[in-house]
């Protein structure tokens, strides 16, 4: 078990064909990988109180909640995630929120998407892993078409109910 600093978490939620991202304001937070054979994580973010009855009404609609975490520092990239809320609990400044989860988008398939971005777009083979460099180099996210892809993907495998 091994267990991270969370330093920032996204809600991605779908409006008929795009995801929008919106920043959750973290107050502290944690991630749990439990590195268990079914690859479980938990999440512990503490938020301010005007987010509990967004999260309470995800839970009671037993709705999975699409998010994108980014542990340790802002360096890192982030992870996609597909979790269940497992408690709400009220604390003195906001609400800790334990999901459970597992990730659907890693650093790989960031890196993946940008070759394959390049290699649609036609670079030549010399230009390509400079290109590749350079675009790598201020990596921070996924693109649209990536995440866009993953969340019609979830959804239409009946698995998951989300927003």
């Amino acid at each position: 078990m091994k267990t991270f600093k969370l330093y920032a978490l996204y809600l991605l939620a779908g409006d008929n064909e795009t995801i929008r991202q919106e920043a959750i304001p973290l107050t502290d937070g944690l991630i749990i990988n439990m590195e268990n054979s079914e690859r479980t994580w938990f999440i512990d973010a503490v938020v301010p109180k005007e987010f509990k009855t967004f999260f309470e009404g995800e839970q009671q609609a037993n709705r999975h909640v699409f998010l994108n975490v980014i542990i340790t520092s802002k360096d890192n990239h982030p992870a996609a995630m597909i979790t269940s809320i497992e408690t709400i609990t009220e604390l003195s400044e906001g609400y800790s929120i334990v999901f459970k989860g597992r990730i659907v988008l890693g650093r790989d398939d960031v890196l993946e998407d940008v070759l394959e971005d390049l290699l649609s777009d036609g670079h030549s083979t010399e230009s390509l892993l400079e290109r590749f460099k350079q675009r790598t180099e201020n990596l921070d996210s996924y693109s649209d078409k990536t995440l866009n892809e993953v969340y019609k993907d979830l959804k239409e495998s009946g698995k998951y109910v989300l927003l």
